[in-house]
């Protein structure tokens, strides 16, 4: 988005939140440091084109309210643990990803706003990387 690495902004949106539990869980992980959660995600298994339009959900994490689809999971490789979703909206000419949430938090994603990308763009976007991704796995 911009030049910046979608997993970098929502580190810096989680970084508030992050740094309060941090802090609030020090004395549970002392005498080392706790862990700083912000932004601890990875990329799923590559995910449909159906499921990032919004219309088939690949895979629905535990703790997601309706309509939330996955874009972010747990660097264990389990979605269920640690993921970050969002509602998906489609219309004739752009894709919107808004309602950011954490599967595990109730943390302010309020920062990321709506990222709304042109359609047709996104979809080619998409189609590439998917390409991309199935000659690698070949």
């Amino acid at each position: 988005m911009d030049g910046i690495p979608f997993l970098e902004l929502v580190r810096r949106a989680e970084l508030p939140d992050a740094l309060a539990e941090q802090e609030e869980r020090a004395a549970e992980f002392a005498p080392d440091p706790s862990p700083l959660l912000a932004g601890a995600y990875t990329y799923p298994t590559p995910l449909s084109v159906g499921h990032l339009l919004g219309t088939e959900p690949d895979s629905v994490p535990h703790g997601t309210g309706p309509g939330d689809m996955l874009l972010l999971s747990c660097t264990c490789g389990i979605d269920d643990c640690w993921a970050l979703t969002a509602h998906i909206t489609v219309t004739d000419t752009t894709v919107t990803w808004s309602g950011f949430r954490n599967n595990s938090r109730d943390w302010n994603h309020d920062a990321l706003g709506v990222l709304a990308f042109s359609r047709s763009q996104y979809e080619r976007s998409l189609r590439a990387a998917l390409g991309a991704l199935s000659a690698a796995r070949d």
